[in-house]
């Protein structure tokens, strides 16, 4: 055998570990809170599965029924029903093969940890996990009233070019009226709070501090 021959099984098993050690299943960024580690250890599994968009979907069908479905949000949340008895209604609902073993053991593993009514949390979790894949940022914009078209596209310019570019922006609108005016912005992990209620409080506690 010539010393190249000899050579190749060394070289192909350094491509392997390169390889291996090249492709990364972490998630793009970290989601704190419990429902951001579901999220995050979904997304691995999911990555190593090369299953990343079939979940995906999956988790947003399931997310779909819990909103339009009031009798089951509430069964899901409900502290008196058994973690048995929410186990058997969710796995009756996401059978293999129609959904991946991933989306069902997600489920599965929510109900048996009391944890199944924090469905919704979970997949809003992962889907800002998937937005952070793409390149885009999550923005959640809280207004005390609607915004009008004009207003909300000023704010958008200012947000595309805070974020940089490069990068797309999907943004989520909530009316607030507690906020009194003003707005209150979540970029990504960034809090920005220009409300007239955040500067009233300054207000009073400025005023404490004084007498």
């Amino acid at each position: 055998m010539n010393r190249s021959m000899r050579m190749f099984p060394t070289a192909l098993n350094a491509a392997r570990s390169f390889s291996s050690k090249a492709v990364s299943h972490a998630p793009p960024k970290k989601v704190h809170g419990t429902t951001g580690r579901y999220a995050g250890a979904v997304y691995t599994a999911a990555s190593k599965a090369s299953l990343l968009d079939k979940v995906e979907g999956e988790l947003l069908a399931v997310n779909d029924l819990i909103n339009k479905s009031p009798n089951f949000s509430a069964f899901l949340s409900n502290p008196t029903i058994s973690r048995q008895d929410k186990a058997n209604k969710i796995g009756d609902l996401v059978q293999e093969p129609k959904f991946t073993h991933i989306t069902r053991n997600l489920f599965l593993t929510l109900a048996a940890n009391g944890r199944i009514g924090e469905s919704g949390r979970v997949i809003r979790d992962f889907s800002e996990l998937m937005q952070a894949s793409r390149g885009a940022v999550k923005v959640t914009i809280i207004s005390a009233e609607a915004l009008k078209k004009k207003q909300l596209e000023t704010i958008q310019s200012g947000i595309v070019a805070m974020v940089g570019a490069g990068k797309t922006v999907d943004i989520e609108t909530t009316v607030d009226a507690s906020i009194l005016g003003g707005l209150q912005v979540m970029v990504g992990d960034r809090f920005l709070d220009l409300s007239v209620a955040s500067r009233v409080a300054d207000l009073s506690k400025s005023l404490e501090s004084a007498n």
